[in-house]
């Protein structure tokens, strides 16, 4: 019984320490910084990509991927560097 109430609160903790509410939108889950990150690079890779082929460089989507991949590595590799 003991174990049952102590994961209980254990649980409780933990989904109001992951959750947050919002008067627009009501409970959501937050993500962590570095989830956040990973969405914005895939949001930049993949508009690279689009680019990539809107422009006819190729018309391979998996090699317009990896020339979008490279490219937005090294955006942020120089950034990082020359702030």
């Amino acid at each position: 019984m003991k174990l049952i109430l102590i994961l209980s609160i254990c649980l409780v903790l933990l989904s109001n320490s992951s959750c947050s509410w919002s008067n627009r939108t009501g409970w959501s889950w937050s993500d962590s910084d570095s989830v956040k990150r990973e969405k914005e690079q895939k949001r930049k890779v993949d508009r690279k990509t689009n680019r990539i082929l809107e422009v006819g460089r190729t018309k391979d989507r998996g090699e317009a991927r990896r020339q979008a991949r490279g490219e937005v590595f090294e955006e942020e590799f120089f950034r990082s560097i020359n702030p």
